[in-house]
């Protein structure tokens, strides 16, 4: 086993058994406040920003829990193993979460700006939401990805993975 696996363990579970959980969480507060309110009394331009950056934020932390995660992991497994060669190429696969993190950035700026016109009490829970994203989701996505950026460049495990893209290639 790498010598990396520990800290990507930690990081994997953070973003995803805690960060992801905390921002569903967040998402369902705003829908569970916003009933009959804000969000349903508004043009459909912010309720549809609105659920479109729950169902990608959905679909990132899908993406990344069930997939991008324990492939990352599994690459940790191939040391020493030279007959495991990883069949998952990292690189592709963070572009591909970073497409995600950079529309969800997008619609949460256009979603803030939208309730910053409409004069939205500070107290309502979207802008918790935008805190969030803004200041946590931010920072422990730069960690991860300066984490895998750092194990692309100086973990042999993740060269050897970098050899060989079938896997996404069997995605697209």
């Amino acid at each position: 086993m790498c010598a990396h696996s520990s800290s990507g363990i930690e990081i994997t579970e953070k973003i995803g058994d805690k960060l992801y959980p905390f921002i569903a969480k967040l998402f369902q507060e705003v829908v569970d406040f916003d009933q009959s309110q804000t969000l349903k009394n508004q043009d459909s331009y912010l309720s549809d920003n609105f659920y479109q950056l729950k169902s990608q934020f959905e679909s990132l932390s899908n993406y990344e829990i069930k997939l991008v995660f324990p492939s990352v992991l599994s690459v940790f497994n191939t040391k020493d193993k030279l007959d495991l060669k990883p069949s998952v190429d990292i690189l592709e696969l963070q572009q591909l979460t970073q497409k995600k993190e950079k529309l969800i950035s997008t619609l949460v700026q256009e979603i803030k700006a939208e309730t910053n016109k409409m004069g939205m009490p500070h107290e309502h829970p979207l802008n918790q939401l935008f805190f969030v994203f803004e200041n946590l989701f931010v920072y422990e996505k730069k960690q991860w990805h300066n984490m895998l950026n750092g194990w692309n460049l100086g973990c042999s495990c993740f060269s050897s993975a970098q050899k060989n893209s079938s896997f996404i290639e069997n995605l697209k």
